[in-house]
This record gives structure tokens, sequence and C-alpha cells, in this order.
């Protein structure tokens, strides 16, 4: 048939010339059978109301595959389950995997999912599919969703990456004897669970559902933050700043992160954000400003927003001479070479940091570039017994600190933050000028 070619990839699309303009749209499927019936629904159409514009006929190419599209979906799928002997008897309405298809259409074609996040997200929920065998989606209910989260806790991380688990089906898995230290983070099962809950949140919208049996099903985490992640020990840091990668960087935010973190506790996008103006002297003081204000910028939360005082170790490094070489303009990127990545500036720099700590430090699996932090929050509460002083969890940007960003531009409150940061001494570790 004249209207039906495919692609390299084996994917019909249908073809047709509207007033000496050529339109051409992918059937999605690689079935003849189908595609041929498509196209006939397609044509037959057209026909009604031909002649008409090239934008109008693609409209009407759409709106047809939309319309005759989920009834080949539930053919395919029913096919399937009659052929793997899979019970039909679950209830009539649309499969989950029909359900799930349609909600990334959505975000695909809303572009609220970039590439990358489309195919992690791709991942969570091919998972749900296969542990509800994809059954009729108004039947999943409450005990379904506990049956998930209880799969979950015994499923291990990154299952399609490990040799061990990559090749084995789901409920297989859930058969094996799978060491503690390969289980799950009870945040990466919650960040599932919290996927799960959104589509059915969706669902409901959309009339596929009326209740969201996902919703308060997160793990409680009896973990303090802090435990999370260890904080480097001495030796660590000797080793990380000793590293040939740290002491001659090929990018200047190479040169500069670790330090930062080192001495000012702040979070990595925090620090991969800055821009110029976020730099400035206050009340007589070199100060950093953690600040969502710029278009790109964001936080963690209202109270991340802070100002730092910046220790002399930094500004005997060079740090803010190398801010004035940035430029004038006052949204300047100080680090220009990171790109914006799912909202954040801090992806490459994740990668590289990981990379070397997992070569230089013995025992990296709880250590990140986040341990700067942590070793930030170690000296202060340790060595200078400053645990539980509202100044300290100002300078961290905590949700319980007792002084709120109003209370910057007091020269009195600046200084003693000021006092608190210069108290900080890492120069035995090999940080060099």
């Amino acid at each position: 048939m004249h209207n039906l070619v495919k692609n390299q990839n084996n994917i019909y699309t249908y073809r047709r010339t509207v007033q000496t303009h050529s339109i051409r749209v992918s059937l999605l499927t690689k079935d003849k059978l189908e595609a041929l019936q498509l196209v006939e629904h397609i044509n037959t159409t057209l026909d009604l109301v031909y002649p008409l514009k090239k934008h109008e006929a693609v409209k009407i190419v759409h709106a047809t595959l939309h319309k005759f599209q989920p009834i080949f979906h539930k053919q395919r799928i029913a096919k399937v389950q009659q052929y793997l002997g899979l019970d039909l008897s679950q209830g009539t309405g649309e499969l989950l995997s029909y359900v799930v298809e349609k909600y990334i259409d959505e975000k695909l074609r809303t572009k609220a999912w970039a590439e990358k996040t489309y195919l992690g997200y791709k991942v969570i929920y091919n998972n749900l599919i296969t542990l509800l065998k994809d059954k009729c989606f108004r039947n999943i209910g409450a005990v379904d969703a506990q049956q998930v989260k209880n799969a979950l806790q015994k499923l291990p991380s990154n299952l399609n990456k490990k040799a061990e688990y990559r090749d084995k089906p789901i409920n297989r898995i859930l058969k094996m004897d799978i060491p503690v230290a390969h289980l799950m983070s009870i945040k990466t099962i919650n960040t599932m669970l919290g996927c799960y809950s959104e589509l059915f949140k969706w669902a409901i919208k959309n009339g596929y559902a009326s209740t969201n049996v996902f919703d308060g099903m997160l793990l409680k985490d009896s973990r303090k933050a802090r435990d999370l992640r260890s904080p480097f020990n001495p030796s660590d840091l000797k080793r990380i700043f000793s590293d040939s990668v740290i002491r001659n960087p090929h990018k200047n935010w190479q040169k500069w992160l670790p330090v930062l973190g080192l001495y000012t506790g702040a979070r990595l996008n925090e620090l991969c954000q800055f821009q110029k103006k976020d730099i400035a002297k206050v009340e007589g003081y070199w100060c950093i400003s953690i600040t969502d204000s710029g278009s790109s910028q964001i936080l963690k939360s209202v109270s991340s927003k802070r100002v730092i005082p910046i220790h002399k170790k930094l500004i005997e490094l060079g740090f803010i001479d190398y801010v004035n070489s940035t430029g004038t303009a006052q949204n300047n990127m100080i680090f220009p070479d990171l790109k914006l990545l799912n909202e954040r500036y801090s992806h490459t720099p994740s990668r590289w940091f990981s990379n070397i700590k997992n070569r230089v430090i013995d025992d990296s699996d709880r250590k990140s570039f986040h341990s700067f932090r942590h070793t930030f929050v170690d000296y202060l509460y340790n060595k200078l017994k400053l645990q539980g002083n509202p100044l300290v969890k100002a300078l961290l940007g905590h949700s319980d600190s007792e002084i709120t960003s109003g209370v910057y531009g007091s020269s009195f409150e600046i200084e003693d933050l000021n006092k608190i940061i210069q108290s900080l001494d890492f120069d035995a570790y090999g940080i060099s000028t």
C-alpha cells in the first residue's frame, strides 16, 4: 500500500500527499496487519473531509491514531496474556501498562521530563508492572500496594546493572538471599513509592482510578540525616587533596568545589550555581550568599537561604581574585563550564568527584561530596563544641534555625558567623596554594 512505509527500525509510518505537501506520521507499530487497519481508518476519515490543508490533515491523523491505538494495544496485551496463560478474569478496564504508557506519554509531550528523567522513570514503572503482573488498573488495591512495598524492601539496588541480578527476572530475585549491603536504600524505595503515588494521582484526575492506593506508603526512616553519609576522616582528606586530579585541575570548578565544600559546609549544587552577585562584602566581611534569586538557582528548602563568611584560606588561595576574573555582569556564573541538567548544575561535578573518592578512599560506599558538609559539621560540633548553637544552624541552613535571613545585615551576627568560620583549621590536610 502506497500510504505505508517502514523505517529503519521496522516501525510503520503513514504517508500521504495533501495538496502537493507530503505528510508522514509514525503509526508506532511493527505489526503490518495493525498498520494496515490504522491506514484504512485514517484514509476513511480524511476522505470524509477532503480537500483540506496539511496541518488539518496531520491533526486528523493524530486524532484517528489516538482513538484506535488503545484498542490495538488492548488486543496485543490480551494475546500476550493468553499465550502466557495469565489470568484474564481479573476484571475489565485498562491494564496497568496502558495507564503507565498514557502517563509517560503526557509527561514527554508536555516536556515535563527530560530524556534522562524519562529513562529512569521508565525503569521504575516497568518494575511496578512486573510486580503486579500487569493487572487491571482499577483492580489494584491497598493489598497490592503493600505487596509492592514489601517486595521493594527485598530487591537489590541497580538490579539492572549488577551482573549477579541483571539477567534474572524480579520474581526469581525476590526468592534469593540478597546481602543487606546490596538492598535498596530507604530513600530509593521511598522515591519509587512516591512515583507510584504520583501515577495514581494522575490516574484519578484522568478517570482511570478512584483511590490512590500508594498514598501514605512511604517508609519511615529513623536514621538521622547525618548518619546516612559519613564525614571524611583525616586520612581521607589527605588522600583527596594530594590526588593529582585535584592538584592539577583542568577546569576551574575542579579546583574550587572541594575546598569550598570543606570550608563552607554548603551542598554541592548550592556551590555549582554561584553567580557573581552571590560573592560580596557584608558589613566588611567577604561572604557567600546561598540563594535562589537567580533564574536557574534552586534551594532544598526556604531555610537553605543563608550567608556564609568566606574563610581566610579561600581568600589566600585566590578565590576572590578568581570571582573578579569572571566578568562584570552580576548574573555571570562563577563556574560557566557547568551545564544545567534536570534543574541542577551538579551532575558533572558529582560524577567527577565520585570517581576520585572511589579511587583514593578505601571505605567509599558511604562517602560522597556531601561528606565535606558532614566534615564541616563534625569540626564545629566536636572540635569547637558548638552543637546546638543557633549560629551553626544558620550556617548550615537548617530548618530549625532560630536565625532567619532577616538577621543578616546585622554586623553583630555577621561578625559572630565569621568568627566561627575562621576557627576552622584544615591546613594539616594538604590543601595547597
